[in-house]
Protein backbone atom coordinates (compact mmCIF):
# COMPACT_ATOMS: atom_id res chain seq x y z
CA UNK A 1 0.00 0.00 0.00
CA UNK A 2 2.69 2.17 0.55
CA UNK A 3 4.33 1.75 -2.83
CA UNK A 4 0.85 2.78 -4.30
CA UNK A 5 0.71 5.86 -2.05
CA UNK A 6 4.21 6.88 -3.20
CA UNK A 7 3.36 6.59 -6.84
CA UNK A 8 0.18 8.52 -6.69
CA UNK A 9 1.95 10.86 -5.04
CA UNK A 10 4.35 11.62 -7.65
CA UNK A 11 1.57 11.68 -10.42
CA UNK A 12 -0.25 14.18 -8.82
CA UNK A 13 2.46 16.23 -7.04
CA UNK A 14 2.09 19.44 -9.40
CA UNK A 15 -1.95 19.13 -8.54
CA UNK A 16 -2.96 21.59 -5.54
CA UNK A 17 -5.31 20.18 -3.84
CA UNK A 18 -7.07 22.08 -0.84
CA UNK A 19 -9.76 20.52 1.44
CA UNK A 20 -11.58 22.29 4.16
CA UNK A 21 -13.44 21.15 7.02
CA UNK A 22 -17.43 21.14 7.19
CA UNK A 23 -18.06 22.85 10.37
CA UNK A 24 -21.03 21.42 12.58
CA UNK A 25 -22.38 25.10 12.24
CA UNK A 26 -22.28 25.27 8.46
CA UNK A 27 -24.36 22.37 8.22
CA UNK A 28 -28.08 22.46 6.97
CA UNK A 29 -29.24 21.02 10.18
CA UNK A 30 -28.87 22.38 13.43
CA UNK A 31 -26.62 20.73 16.04
CA UNK A 32 -28.25 19.88 18.95
CA UNK A 33 -26.07 20.99 21.60
CA UNK A 34 -25.29 21.13 25.02
CA UNK A 35 -28.12 22.04 27.53
CA UNK A 36 -30.30 21.82 24.33
CA UNK A 37 -33.82 20.42 24.76
CA UNK A 38 -35.98 18.20 22.59
CA UNK A 39 -39.48 16.48 22.84
CA UNK A 40 -40.49 13.50 22.15
CA UNK A 41 -44.19 12.17 21.05
CA UNK A 42 -44.72 8.57 21.86
CA UNK A 43 -47.82 7.71 20.39
CA UNK A 44 -46.55 9.06 16.93
CA UNK A 45 -43.18 8.16 17.47
CA UNK A 46 -41.66 11.88 16.79
CA UNK A 47 -38.83 14.13 17.58
CA UNK A 48 -39.07 17.79 18.46
CA UNK A 49 -37.63 21.34 19.14
CA UNK A 50 -40.69 22.67 20.23
CA UNK A 51 -41.41 21.76 24.04
CA UNK A 52 -44.81 21.81 25.30
CA UNK A 53 -44.94 22.91 28.87
CA UNK A 54 -47.48 20.58 29.48
CA UNK A 55 -45.62 17.68 28.11
CA UNK A 56 -43.26 16.14 30.43
CA UNK A 57 -41.55 13.64 27.82
CA UNK A 58 -38.56 16.18 27.08
CA UNK A 59 -35.14 15.25 27.02
CA UNK A 60 -32.11 17.34 28.19
CA UNK A 61 -28.99 16.98 26.23
CA UNK A 62 -26.00 17.23 28.44
CA UNK A 63 -22.14 16.56 28.65
CA UNK A 64 -21.83 12.77 30.31
CA UNK A 65 -18.91 10.94 32.35
CA UNK A 66 -17.49 9.41 29.24
CA UNK A 67 -17.32 10.77 25.51
CA UNK A 68 -20.09 11.45 24.42
CA UNK A 69 -23.33 13.68 25.49
CA UNK A 70 -26.47 12.27 27.65
CA UNK A 71 -30.03 12.38 27.23
CA UNK A 72 -31.94 13.43 30.57
CA UNK A 73 -35.58 13.01 31.26
CA UNK A 74 -37.48 16.06 32.81
CA UNK A 75 -36.42 14.49 35.92
CA UNK A 76 -32.99 15.04 35.10
CA UNK A 77 -32.23 11.55 35.63
CA UNK A 78 -29.62 9.75 32.69
CA UNK A 79 -32.43 8.36 29.47
CA UNK A 80 -30.19 7.28 26.82
CA UNK A 81 -27.38 8.52 24.96
CA UNK A 82 -26.76 7.80 21.31
CA UNK A 83 -23.38 7.42 20.90
CA UNK A 84 -22.74 10.07 18.25
CA UNK A 85 -20.96 13.44 17.81
CA UNK A 86 -23.71 15.16 15.66
CA UNK A 87 -27.09 15.13 15.93
CA UNK A 88 -30.19 17.06 14.54
CA UNK A 89 -33.99 16.32 13.85
CA UNK A 90 -35.10 15.70 10.30
CA UNK A 91 -38.52 15.18 9.39
CA UNK A 92 -39.28 14.46 12.93
CA UNK A 93 -36.62 11.79 13.25
CA UNK A 94 -33.84 12.17 15.41
CA UNK A 95 -30.35 12.02 13.17
CA UNK A 96 -27.18 10.95 14.78
CA UNK A 97 -23.96 10.58 13.09
CA UNK A 98 -21.19 8.63 14.48
CA UNK A 99 -17.43 9.28 13.54
CA UNK A 100 -16.30 5.94 14.65
CA UNK A 101 -18.79 4.20 12.06
CA UNK A 102 -19.17 7.20 9.58
CA UNK A 103 -22.92 6.18 9.53
CA UNK A 104 -26.00 7.99 10.00
CA UNK A 105 -28.70 6.30 12.69
CA UNK A 106 -32.59 6.98 12.90
CA UNK A 107 -32.54 6.93 16.64
CA UNK A 108 -35.86 5.83 18.03
CA UNK A 109 -36.67 5.15 21.92
CA UNK A 110 -39.57 2.70 22.48
CA UNK A 111 -39.89 1.62 26.42
CA UNK A 112 -37.52 3.18 28.27
CA UNK A 113 -34.70 2.55 25.63
CA UNK A 114 -32.79 3.73 22.67
CA UNK A 115 -33.31 2.10 19.16
CA UNK A 116 -30.82 2.74 16.50
CA UNK A 117 -31.16 1.92 12.62
CA UNK A 118 -28.92 2.70 9.91
CA UNK A 119 -29.45 4.91 7.12
CA UNK A 120 -29.63 4.12 3.80
CA UNK A 121 -27.05 6.01 0.89
CA UNK A 122 -30.62 6.88 -0.78
CA UNK A 123 -31.67 8.22 3.00
CA UNK A 124 -28.22 10.46 3.20
CA UNK A 125 -28.51 12.14 -0.16
CA UNK A 126 -32.41 13.23 0.22
CA UNK A 127 -31.13 14.86 3.77
CA UNK A 128 -27.58 16.40 2.17
CA UNK A 129 -28.34 16.65 -1.42
CA UNK A 130 -25.80 18.67 -1.98
CA UNK A 131 -22.98 16.63 -1.21
CA UNK A 132 -21.82 13.36 -3.40
CA UNK A 133 -21.90 10.48 -1.77
CA UNK A 134 -19.07 7.96 -2.56
CA UNK A 135 -19.65 4.22 -0.63
CA UNK A 136 -16.05 2.81 0.52
CA UNK A 137 -17.83 -0.20 -1.04
CA UNK A 138 -17.14 1.55 -4.75
CA UNK A 139 -13.52 2.10 -4.09
CA UNK A 140 -10.66 -0.49 -6.36
CA UNK A 141 -10.42 -3.95 -4.96
CA UNK A 142 -6.67 -3.15 -6.49
CA UNK A 143 -5.76 -0.08 -5.39
CA UNK A 144 -8.56 1.34 -2.67
CA UNK A 145 -8.54 4.12 -4.85
CA UNK A 146 -11.59 6.07 -5.96
CA UNK A 147 -12.23 8.22 -8.97
CA UNK A 148 -14.28 11.48 -8.95
CA UNK A 149 -14.85 14.72 -11.01
CA UNK A 150 -14.99 17.95 -9.39
CA UNK A 151 -16.48 20.25 -12.24
CA UNK A 152 -16.37 24.00 -12.19
CA UNK A 153 -16.88 24.86 -8.54
CA UNK A 154 -16.65 23.13 -5.54
CA UNK A 155 -17.24 19.46 -4.37
CA UNK A 156 -18.45 18.73 -1.19
CA UNK A 157 -18.24 15.05 -0.37
CA UNK A 158 -19.37 12.60 2.38
CA UNK A 159 -17.60 8.84 2.74
CA UNK A 160 -20.56 6.38 3.28
CA UNK A 161 -19.53 3.47 5.18
CA UNK A 162 -21.80 0.48 3.66
CA UNK A 163 -19.26 -1.80 5.24
CA UNK A 164 -19.00 -3.35 8.60
CA UNK A 165 -15.53 -1.51 9.25
CA UNK A 166 -14.76 1.14 11.92
CA UNK A 167 -12.77 4.60 11.37
CA UNK A 168 -12.10 5.65 14.84
CA UNK A 169 -8.56 6.71 14.08
CA UNK A 170 -8.35 7.40 10.49
CA UNK A 171 -7.83 11.02 9.08
CA UNK A 172 -7.39 12.36 5.43
CA UNK A 173 -4.04 13.81 4.14
CA UNK A 174 -2.58 14.80 1.22
CA UNK A 175 1.09 15.55 0.03
CA UNK A 176 0.38 19.53 -0.73
CA UNK A 177 -2.86 20.27 0.34
CA UNK A 178 -4.27 22.17 3.31
CA UNK A 179 -7.40 21.37 5.23
CA UNK A 180 -8.53 21.80 8.81
CA UNK A 181 -9.51 19.35 11.17
CA UNK A 182 -13.14 18.38 10.98
CA UNK A 183 -15.05 17.85 13.07
CA UNK A 184 -17.12 15.10 11.07
CA UNK A 185 -14.58 12.49 10.42
CA UNK A 186 -16.40 11.95 6.31
CA UNK A 187 -17.13 15.12 5.44
CA UNK A 188 -15.02 17.18 3.18
CA UNK A 189 -15.03 20.11 0.56
CA UNK A 190 -13.15 19.72 -2.17
CA UNK A 191 -11.74 23.33 -4.12
CA UNK A 192 -9.16 22.19 -6.15
CA UNK A 193 -7.99 18.47 -8.01
CA UNK A 194 -5.81 16.09 -6.65
CA UNK A 195 -5.28 13.48 -4.75
CA UNK A 196 -6.62 12.60 -1.23
CA UNK A 197 -6.11 9.81 1.40
CA UNK A 198 -7.96 8.65 3.97
CA UNK A 199 -5.73 6.21 6.52
CA UNK A 200 -5.41 5.50 9.91
CA UNK A 201 -3.18 7.51 12.42
CA UNK A 202 -0.82 4.37 12.82
CA UNK A 203 -0.17 2.15 10.05
CA UNK A 204 -0.75 -1.69 10.87
CA UNK A 205 -0.45 -4.83 8.93
CA UNK A 206 -4.36 -4.72 8.58
CA UNK A 207 -4.20 -0.95 7.64
CA UNK A 208 -6.81 0.08 4.83
CA UNK A 209 -5.81 2.80 2.50
CA UNK A 210 -8.62 4.78 0.95
CA UNK A 211 -7.30 7.35 -2.18
CA UNK A 212 -9.67 9.75 -3.69
CA UNK A 213 -8.88 10.81 -7.18
CA UNK A 214 -10.26 14.25 -7.83
CA UNK A 215 -10.04 14.85 -11.54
Amino acid sequence: MKKLFLSLLFVFIFAELSVFAEKMPNLKYKNIGDKDKISYDVQTDTWSHKIDKKNKNYFIKTKGFGEFYDYLDSSKNFAFSTNCEYEFIYNNSLIGYSNKDMKFYDISYTNGGVGKRALSKEEVEKIFPDYELISLSDFSNLTNSKKVKKGFGDLKIILFNDTDKTFENYKFTSGNAKFEQYDLRGFLTVTKHGMIQFAPLEESENSIWYVILVR
